[in-house]
């Protein structure tokens, strides 16, 4: 291939290289090829030369060489004996006869060879992407050999990548204190690291240049060395057969939910005059749920529903805000069609659409025809939409405090556990609404509405699809100043691994994916339905976090193992527990408490230490921490049965006195702290009842509440993951 690429814009290169190569029939880019591509990008390769002879080698290209063979057929040189390092110019005529040989024995051909000058010494690193539907350019760094083969040691983002990111990108990697120097070794150039990620994968990186055909790359190795990193070797994976990635990440101009969130005209088309079915139950939830406003049941023969006159189509109800659709899949485009664009919003509950192979033309017909009607469409294959200041919802004896949750999910059933556990927990919601197929009114357009209300706090949203995770980060990267958004995300097994031809390729499952979407969107990613709910709470209790620079924990309750237990909960997800300075340990070492205390954080107080001043004390005690230390959160944990048990008799109501304590000495602070509360029962049925009274008065004061530690740890590094973010938004 003779390609004067100095002259040619890196775009049009890259079309003509692959171009060349898929009609030679290759699935692989030669690596020079590749390497002329990457240089075209301005990352760093070796000076090099391909040869067909030793004679070719020009006298200005010095040793020591690294040598490879250049073969079609040939995958994996190394394996085949087709890679020499460290050859000088003296050896390289036996060097490359030897290579042949090697090739010849394997059932190769070798066409010829590539010289290059061997890289500084320095780490191996594994830098590589892969296209993925929906998502586009999913991008990989790991340290190289068995890092990445046996420990899978890599982390992931999704192109365009900034140099914050490819920063946060490196910062995961288990072996990163490799590069930084970790047992004796020479600290290599992190920096330089990071201009060939933002080189590949920036926003004006190679990757954007290349043609759809391009679909797997492994830059593997890069060498690192303190003065700059160099691809040694590059591996452009090709398919002919590909096309242009379809997905548009571009969002749509926010839609006005306002008739959606608080309707005041509703219709509902699928009822049954003489029996119960799913619409029928949308009317009985209205009226049971008080809503205000005018039920048009839209039904071909009966007079009236549920003792409301009904109308034969959509042509006699006037205008609706919002129609609740519960017809035949085949019947829901012309029944909505008959409104000849009066209905603002329809929410098709029907299934039998792109969920499945044949009702795939039948969704798209379905959002063509509302869009042009100026119809919008919210799932179809959903449940509903729980709005609780417009008083509308899809379940009965819903929660009716008026919140600012507001939460979007792509599952129905989970959005009924959503409010049902929510409501438990003492979430008080705007809204839930089940978003199904998203054919039309997308997670990303209904959350750029969530952001701008001044009536939701915070957002929760259970995706299980990635190109809506990706459409979420881009409105997400628009916004540094956007409210809090908590994330959890269905298909995060490992399962979702593929097999492929590059290591990037084969590493890059869902469960990956998932937490670099998060990370760059700068959501909160959990990891079960209880942590979503207990976030969700707690961001919108605490009004979503304060700027924080640490991620220290101070800890207080009763009980030693507790307390052990309590620490270890926290080293697991990444928040730490430091020993309080000696002049604040003597201080309430000074303060008289009975004995048995541990005042070093975590701060054990047994249950007569929690009674002194009839549960007073906590004031004294942590007063005085706050005053010396600035830690991010204080988890205040207490096992109620025990401390009313054997002090209430005494002591009087020590625990409702230790929250009003704790709230005190909270106001109190010098600087702003999270405080988290767990409050444990003995399991009798009359403890639990005092103990949702105690968690109801702990709220009350502000305090999220919690039944375990552990719990309790998932909300606080939420919160003080948020605390980052927001400082580091501020700078």
């Amino acid at each position: 291939m003779s390609i004067d690429s100095s002259t040619i814009p890196v775009q049009e290169l890259a079309s003509r290289v692959v171009e060349d190569a898929l009609q030679s029939g290759l699935q692989v880019l030669p690596e020079y090829v590749g390497k002329m591509l990457l240089a075209a990008g301005g990352i760093a390769v070796p000076a090099g030369v391909e040869i067909v002879d030793v004679d070719e080698v020009p006298a200005g290209l010095a040793g020591p060489f690294a040598v490879k063979a250049v073969s079609t057929t040939l995958v994996h040189k190394t394996d085949a004996g087709g890679v020499r390092i460290g050859v000088g110019r003296d050896q390289l005529a036996a060097e490359t006869a030897a290579i042949r040989a090697s090739l010849a024995n394997a059932g190769h051909e070798c066409e010829g060879f590539l010289v290059e000058q061997m890289a500084p010494k320095g780490e191996e690193v594994v830098v590589g992407a892969v296209r993925t539907e929906g998502l586009g350019w999913a991008v990989m760094v790991g340290l190289g050999g068995v890092f990445v083969e046996v420990l899978e040691d890599v982390a992931f983002g999704v192109a365009p990548i900034t140099r914050d990111q490819a920063a946060a990108m490196l910062a995961e990697l288990r072996g990163l204190p490799l590069l930084q120097g970790a047992r004796g070794r020479t600290p290599v150039s992190t920096d330089a690291l990071v201009d060939v990620i933002v080189g590949l994968a920036g926003a004006d990186g190679l990757l954007g240049a290349l043609p759809a055909q391009v679909r797997e790359i492994d830059l593997n190795p890069v060498i690192v060395s303190s003065t700059g990193a160099v691809a040694v070797d590059a591996r452009f994976v090709l398919d002919a057969e590909a096309e242009d990635d379809a997905t548009d990440h571009a969002a749509d101009e926010a839609a006005d939910l306002g008739p959606l969130f608080e309707p005041r005209r509703v219709a509902v088309l699928g009822a049954s005059a003489k029996g119960t079915n799913g619409g029928t139950l949308f009317i009985r939830n209205l009226l049971g749920y008080g809503f205000p406003g005018t039920i048009v049941p839209i039904h071909p023969s009966a007079e009236s529903i549920e003792g409301i006159a009904a109308v034969p189509s959509l042509a006699e109800a006037g205008d609706i805000d919002y129609a609740y659709v519960a017809l035949p899949s085949g019947a829901v485009a012309e029944a909505l069609a008959a409104a000849e664009g009066r209905v603002r919003f329809a929410q098709v509950i029907s299934s039998g659409f792109a969920e499945t192979d044949e009702g795939v033309e039948l969704e798209r017909d379905l959002v063509t025809r509302m869009r042009a009607l100026g119809t919008r469409v919210i799932g179809p294959n959903c449940l509903g939409t729980h709005s609780t200041r417009g008083r509308i919802t899809f379940v009965p004896d819903a929660p009716k405090e008026v919140g600012g949750v507001a939460v979007l999910s792509q599952s129905g059933g989970l959005s009924v556990d959503i409010l049902r556990l929510g409501e438990a927990r003492g979430v008080a919601f705007h809204s839930v609404t089940s978003i199904g197929n998203s054919a039309d009114l997308t997670a990303a357009e209904m959350l750029e509405h969530l952001l701008d209300s001044p009536d939701t706090r915070v957002v929760g949203l259970y995706l299980e699809s990635l190109a809506s995770g990706r459409a979420v980060l881009d409105v997400l990267s628009r916004r540094a100043d956007a409210k809090p958004v908590v994330l959890l995300a269905g298909g995060r097994t490992a399962d979702g691994s593929r097999a492929a031809t590059s290591h990037t390729g084969a590493l890059s499952g869902h469960h990956r994916l998932w937490p670099a979407l998060a990370r760059q969107a700068g959501v909160e990613l959990v990891d079960t339905l209880g942590d979503f709910v207990n976030v969700l709470a707690a961001m919108d209790l605490l009004d979503g976090g304060y700027a924080v620079d640490n991620n220290e924990v101070v800890l207080f309750g009763n009980g030693g193992g507790a307390s052990v237990l309590a620490a270890d909960a926290m080293q697991r997800v990444g928040l730490t527990t430091p020993r309080l300075p000696d002049a604040t340990i003597a201080h309430l070492d000074g303060l008289g408490l009975p004995p048995g205390n541990g005042l070093a954080n975590p701060i054990d107080a047994p249950a007569p230490t929690l009674a002194v001043n009839g549960g007073a004390v906590a004031m004294d005690i942590l007063g005085a921490v706050l005053e010396a230390t600035r830690p991010a959160a204080v988890i205040s944990h207490f096992n109620v049965g025990i401390i009313q048990r054997n002090m209430g008799a005494t002591h009087g109501d020590v625990t409702g006195t230790l929250i009003d304590a704790i709230a005190a000495a909270r106001d109190a602070g010098p600087a702003p702290c999270h405080h988290l509360m767990v409050l444990k029962s003995d399991g009798k049925a009359d403890m639990e009842a005092l103990v949702r009274d105690y968690a109801l008065r702990a709220r009350e004061r502000g305090f999220p509440v919690f039944a375990e530690l552990e719990e309790a740890a998932v909300v606080a590094r939420a919160l003080v993951r948020r605390g980052r973010r927001t400082a580091s938004s501020t700078h």
